[in-house]
């Protein structure tokens, strides 16, 4: 008779691939544009070491990691071929770029290995890794509330990803109840915080779905600066010459954070909005 925890598991990483699979659209468009300028590889790079962690996890323990060492190795696999077209179709600049930040994953991923079998061992050594990996796997949780406050002050649900917020949910629910299967506390902890969270922005959504939007019209809500959020959303913001520009708020501003590890890359639209600013000599 199979295991209860082995269908869950098999469940939770079918949830996992095909989110792991939303970006194919968008690169479709960068193979047939054959440019990739207009797009950022900073989730994927995230995404990538954060599976790379989780494999080492799953490894400590094959008996209990099997089905978390599958569902990592399928997103490393994924992540490394979203990199490899970003890399292939973007310029120069942007392949050092991305080339060291790749580098500088693999180091770290090495970095940790080593400390993991040097500094501690049996059990502890799972410990040290299940809370690295819990503490990325609740970051990936915890980014869409990038656009809660905006959502609460607008009253506005077009600003919440109500459809990440979604998978996001059910993927917790999902590897929460394995993680329950199997006892696992580094399993079970982010996966509850983020279903947690994700009931928080689902009550938030109904109480504003049917109000009506409120303008942003005060000044200090509408100056944003440009250079703050780019970054951070892993929009490409050209930061030379930057000058804070008072502008109204737009979709992209609403997400100051990366929205999930395995979502598709947001276009710079803001870095063109942004240079148009600058040509034209003021504010819009």
């Amino acid at each position: 008779m199979v295991a209860a925890d082995f269908v869950v598991g098999i469940v939770g990483n079918i949830v996992s691939i095909l989110s792991f699979t939303s970006p194919i659209s968008q690169f479709r468009d960068i193979v047939k544009r054959k440019c990739a300028d207009n797009y950022n590889g900073t989730p994927y790079i995230a995404t990538f070491l954060s599976c790379s962690l989780w494999i080492l996890y799953g490894l400590l323990d094959p008996d209990e990691g099997l089905l978390i060492v599958t569902v990592n190795a399928a997103g490393v696999a994924m992540q490394s071929l979203y990199l490899i077209l970003l890399f292939i179709y973007s310029s120069k600049e942007k392949r050092v770029k991305y080339f060291g930040f790749v580098v500088l994953d693999v180091v770290c991923f090495g970095v940790v290995v080593a400390f993991t079998l040097v500094a501690f061992e049996g059990g502890s050594r799972r410990t040290f890794t299940g809370i690295l990996c819990a503490a990325f796997t609740t970051m990936m949780y915890a980014a869409p509330l990038a656009a809660l406050r905006t959502t609460i002050k607008t009253k506005s649900v077009e600003y919440m990803p109500i459809l990440l917020v979604f998978s996001l949910f059910v993927n917790g629910c999902v590897w929460l109840t394995f993680a329950l299967l199997v006892t696992d506390v580094f399993v079970l902890v982010p996966n509850a915080i983020g279903i947690l969270l994700g009931v928080l922005q689902f009550c938030v959504y109904l109480m504003c779905k049917n109000s009506t939007p409120i303008a942003m019209v005060n000044e200090k809500e509408t100056e944003i600066q440009d250079f703050s959020f780019g970054d951070i959303a892993g929009i490409d913001v050209k930061a030379n010459n930057a000058i804070p520009q008072k502008r109204a708020l737009s979709r992209l501003d609403a997400f100051p954070i990366i929205r999930s590890p395995s979502l598709s890359p947001n276009r710079s639209n803001s870095t063109q909005h942004h240079e148009a600013d600058v040509e034209h000599g003021g504010a819009n």
